[in-house]
């Protein structure tokens, strides 16, 4: 049975949605969320025991992604971590270990929960059934699995989680598709990317723009300042040709 407080969730999730003009049928771009939204996010490779991290300082918004995770579970990452940035009240700073759905700590569960409905709407996830398999009640084929994971960019363990909680799916089928994964999108023509890991020192925002004005306004050292540009792999010093004719 659904608790009231997921119930809460689903529509918090479907109301972040419709402030940013994307229908609950449709997969949502995380990437260009987060950059209209103007939060500051570094995709980098961490240790695997955690995903990723929010923080919050005033209008300062940031997150950080474990490119040591697949990119299907970085998206679900981004998720989780908007809910606190944009939903949890008096939220400052959380290291999160994500997928869990762990009860025992309120607030990650409600990232979970979150993150869930946002990337997986129940309606874009009912359009994309087949209403015979719907008719079957809970018999979902291999092929709808995959074509759903690929058309929301999620992991197959947490689209099962999502379909079990939504009731589309039987017991049985769970345990059957949570093994060869990427083989079983490969067999059925998809590409195989979801499945694979990021690439690290991906920025989406202006964190050399900071890091700058910081060192302006004599707030980091100079030393500091190249030290922060190097870990996204710029060298201040670094010249351009800039006679070059196709500039």
């Amino acid at each position: 049975m659904v608790s009231p407080n997921d119930i809460i969730l689903e529509v918090r999730a479907n109301k972040f949605r419709d402030r940013l003009g994307i229908s609950n049928a449709d997969p949502i771009d995380l990437y260009k969320v987060v950059a209209e939204l103007n939060i500051l996010t570094i995709f980098r490779g961490l240790t695997e025991d955690f995903s990723g991290m929010a923080l919050k300082a005033g209008e300062s918004r940031f997150i950080l992604v474990n490119t040591n995770q697949t990119k299907a579970r970085q998206h679900f990452t981004i998720g989780h971590e908007l809910y606190h940035l944009c939903e949890q009240q008096d939220f400052s700073f959380q290291l999160c270990r994500v997928g869990r759905f762990d009860k025992k700590d309120r607030e990650e569960y409600n990232a979970d929960m979150f993150s869930s409905s946002l990337l997986m709407p129940k309606a874009g996830i009912l359009n994309n059934i087949p209403e015979e398999e719907l008719a079957r009640g809970g018999a979902i084929s291999l092929p709808t699995i995959v074509k759903l994971e690929q058309h929301f960019g999620v992991s197959r363990s947490a689209l099962l989680v999502r379909l079990a909680r939504l009731e589309l799916i039987k017991l049985t089928n769970y345990e059957q598709y949570k093994s060869n994964v990427k083989q079983s999108a490969y067999r059925l023509g998809y590409s195989t990317a979801l499945y694979d890991h990021g690439s690290d020192y991906t920025i989406i925002g202006d964190y050399g723009t900071l890091c700058k004005k910081l060192f302006e306004e004599e707030k980091i050292s100079e030393s500091h300042y190249y030290n922060l540009m190097q870990d996204i792999g710029v060298n201040i010093d670094e010249t351009f040709d800039e006679n070059a004719w196709d500039l």
